[in-house]
Formats: structure tokens, C-alpha cells, sequence
């Protein structure tokens, strides 16, 4: 399945072009994410399409108040259910099947270091977290709301607070999903 209708299908849960044309107008995040792929595409095709890709980067700043450089590396199916606020830098890799809620900034640590973090298959990003430097986030690791990271994320782990710390790790994602159901059933 390409990235664009990966991405088409965890936005807004729709397929095919006449279900994209619905989305792009509906799903803010569908829209945002296409625009950025459009951005990034442009992007490596040449000095004038650089011009063209700074146009819709530009536009896209304004009118969803979000900034996903034009070099950051997206996976397929990134999802994006709440896209205000959110600050993906340059150098940014986010694999596939990644959520990122509002408020999010994934960014370097200092001026003088140009290394962005690395998000790797499905994990999830809480609002208002803040990434920060060489890190990597790991497959299926959540980071809750307001979270600042500023170390590794093992797979599979929940961290939490500022500065983040691990509260949960499972070893595989089966044993997560038994805890969610065993969380549930208690419940």
C-alpha cells in the first residue's frame, strides 16, 4: 500500500480518490500530512522546485499552524488526529503507523548539535510532548502528554514526566496487549 493511502486510511479512515478529495477537505491531518509529503516531494526534485516547495511549506505554516520541514523523513501512514501546534524539525525520522497529537515539537537540543530525534513503527505521541536531540523513540513506545524526552525510548515502554522516565515496558506486543486487556477487565 503506497504512504499516501496509508496515510488517507489512519487520518480519515476513507480510500480511494474520490474518498481522498472528501478527506483532504474534512480530515485536517490527512490534509496536513499531503501537503507535507507534496513539500518534501518537491523538495528533492530540483533548485526550482525547491522555490515551490518552500511555497507550500510556507502556506502550510499559515494555515495549520504547524511546522513540518520539508527534510524530515515521514513514514506511511503517519496520522496526525489533532494537527495544531506540532513542530517536526529538519532532520526528523518518523517511521510508519506513527500518531502525533497536538502540541507536539520534535526538535535538536541546542543550536550548535544538528540532530533530530528518530521515531521508530507505531509508536504514539502524547499533546504537548517535547523531543528533544539525538534520540530514539522506540517501536511501539508511547510518550505521554507534556512529556519532555531527552534520552532513548526502549521499545514497547511508557515514559512519563519531565524529564521522562519509564513507567511501563512490555516485551513484546503481545504482552502489551494482554496488560490492556487485563487493565480493562479489572476495570
Amino acid at each position: 500500500m503506497s504512504m499516501w493511502r496509508q496515510d488517507l486510511k489512519r487520518n480519515a479512515a476513507r480510500n480511494g480518490l474520490a474518498g481522498a478529495l472528501v478527506a483532504y477537505v474534512t480530515s485536517p491531518g490527512f490534509a496536513l500530512v499531503s501537503r507535507a509529503r507534496l513539500a518534501s516531494w518537491l523538495n528533492v526534485r530540483g533548485k526550482g522546485c525547491r522555490v515551490l516547495s518552500r511555497l507550500v511549506w510556507r502556506s502550510t505554516v499559515r494555515n495549520y499552524g504547524c511546522y513540518v520541514a520539508p527534510t524530515a523523513r515521514l513514514g506511511a501512514g503517519l496520522c496526525l488526529p489533532h494537527p495544531v501546534g506540532i513542530v517536526i524539525g529538519e532532520g526528523s525520522v518518523i517511521g510508519n503507523d506513527v500518531t502525533i497529537y497536538q502540541g507536539v515539537t520534535l526538535g535538536r537540543a541546542s543550536h550548535d548539535v544538528d540532530v533530530y530525534p528518530s521515531i521508530e513503527d507505531g509508536a504514539v505521541i502524547y499533546a504537548g510532548a517535547t523531543l528533544l536531540g539525538p534520540i530514539k523513540i522506540g517501536r511501539n513506545a508511547v510518550v505521554a502528554a507534556h512529556s519532555v524526552v531527552l534520552s532513548d525510548v526502549p521499545d514497547f515502554a511508557t515514559v512519563v514526566g519531565a524529564p521522562a522516565r519509564i513507567v511501563r515496558t512490555a516485551r513484546s506486543e503481545d504482552t502489551l496487549q494482554t496488560a490492556d486487556v487485563n487493565r480493562a477487565a479489572s476495570r
